[in-house]
């Protein structure tokens, strides 16, 4: 295999990136045997993709240049690096966020201490401390808390009934059952997160697809659970190949799918993953701060001082504020202090206006984004609904109006309009291989071939198929 391995790769980097299986032996000298071992790990190291013709010969494909498996585009490196710093900015902004509210929460717990003092020295009060020490220390502590959420997720529904998972908030230390404040003022700048979806969900689910599949499968399997289009279905339909160690086969209508012996065999105590289609779940909604209209007026309030009060300073207002009548003695002390001493104006002045404007300024970015995010998810969510009555009508040619009706019947969330419609067929039909073609009534219809002959080829591969699930008994133990 080794040889064969070497003098393919060479050829695929001399420009001949597509072939089939008999053409790469008869161009190299190898066996077919020997081929296909080299072809087994060429599909190992590089993208490359399976199709089959009309006859029943399956031609690899590794694309316009040879990329590597893994390997990230240079537009994905850059996006990793935007959220890189990005990143670092939230760390960063939000140990000052924490170091404010520290120095905010000292110089309260002073005041608090001192207003203790004052009301045990008067007589005929009770000698009970009014302070509870252990619920200001909690609050100390959540001071330092960045993580705003639990692990728990919970369900909820936006404006237009999409149901979707939401991390479960923290809840606040003094009020049970209600959101932190703390929680609230770094979600305020930076949202709160959104439920992340494993990288590996997806080999996850497949595997467990396999087993319950008895190892066979298809394209449009992979595209009933992801989503995917129909060239993301196939690079990672080989994909799959090489993780789970499958074999490629045609059937005798000419249908490509996997086999695979090996994933459906185990002794049952690991934990499979999830199983479910992609249009089941909804995307979950981005949120701007995720915090109540009263916790937002609040923290607008208390951060608005702030930016006009070390805006005052840096332009001298405070000074002439009080440099009227019998406060000019005053006025004169401010200016004094603050432009006399570059300490003062920077601790009173730069730091909380560049602060507080930041504060401001952040989420008014976000919510341009968000904007655009929303229309997005909007867009996925809808098309999930259109997957499903694609896939629930097999592919078969159907108008426009009667896949509406498909995607709308019995259905919570706000039905798309006509127009909509139209615009989601379009693209799915250019996303699975579509086609338009004319019923009998001279109706312009939908239909998806690729997915018909797929969904009508399954069960019958899967009918003759008998996976073996049993390991066997034990015939060796190390010990």
């Amino acid at each position: 295999m080794g040889k064969a391995l070497t003098v393919l790769e060479k050829r695929l980097r001399k420009g001949q990136k597509r072939f089939t299986l008999n053409e790469a032996a008869a161009a190299t000298g190898f066996s077919v045997d020997e081929v296909r071992d080299g072809l087994d790990a060429l599909m190992a190291k590089y993208l490359c993709r399976l199709q089959v013709t009309e006859n029943g010969d399956l031609i690899v494909d590794f694309g316009e240049s040879l990329r590597r498996r893994g390997e990230k585009t240079f537009s994905e490196r850059m996006n990793e690096f935007r959220e890189w710093l990005w990143k670092v900015f939230k760390v960063i902004y939000k140990a000052w966020i924490t170091i404010t509210l520290m120095v905010y929460f000292v110089i309260f717990l002073v005041i608090m201490i001192a207003l203790l003092v004052a009301a045990g020295s008067q007589k005929g009060k009770s000698r009970k401390s009014p302070l509870n020490l252990d619920a200001v220390l909690r609050v100390f502590y959540a001071i330092f808390r960045w993580q705003t959420v639990t692990g728990t997720t919970v369900f909820r529904t936006d404006r237009r009934g999409y149901r979707y998972r939401e991390y479960q908030p923290r809840s606040s230390i003094l009020k049970p059952g209600k959101k932190n404040f703390i929680a609230a003022v770094y979600d305020f700048v930076f949202g709160p997160p959104r439920v992340e979806i494993d990288p590996l969900h997806n080999p996850r689910e497949v595997a467990a697809f396999l087993k319950e599949s008895k190892g066979i499968l298809l394209t449009s399997d992979l595209q009933a659970l992801a989503g995917w289009n129909a060239a993301e279905a196939d690079a990672f339909f080989t994909d799959c190949l090489v993780r789970f160690r499958g074999d490629v086969k045609v059937s005798e209508n000419g249908v490509i799918y996997g086999q695979f012996d090996e994933i459906t065999r185990g002794v049952g105590q690991a934990q499979d993953g999830k199983i479910e289609h992609y249009w089941d779940e909804y995307e979950p909604e981005y949120e701007l701060t995720g915090n109540s209209t009263a916790y937002n007026f609040a923290i607008v309030v208390m951060n608005g001082f702030n930016l006009l009060f070390s805006f005052a300073v840096l332009n001298g207002l405070l000074g002439r504020a009080f440099s009227a009548g019998e406060y000019s003695e005053i006025g004169y002390l401010v200016d004094g202090v603050v432009y006399g001493n570059p300490a003062a104006a920077a601790l009173l002045g730069w730091i909380p206006f560049i602060f507080s404007a930041l504060f401001f300024l952040i989420p008014l970015i976000r919510w341009f984004s968000i904007q655009r995010a929303r229309r997005r998810r909007y867009r996925n969510n809808l098309r999930k609904r259109f997957f499903k009555a694609i896939f629930n009508s097999r592919g078969e040619p159907r108008t426009a109006q009667e896949i509406l009706r498909s995607v709308n019947a019995g259905a919570a969330e706000e039905p798309p309009s006509p127009a909509t419609a139209e615009k989601m067929l379009d693209e799915l039909a250019l996303e699975l291989q579509g086609e338009t073609v004319l019923t009998e009534e001279g109706d312009l219809a939908y239909a998806f071939p690729r997915i018909r002959r797929e969904l009508e080829e399954a069960p019958r591969l899967r009918a003759r198929r008998t996976a073996i699930k049993e390991l066997g008994d034990v015939i060796m133990d190390s010990e």
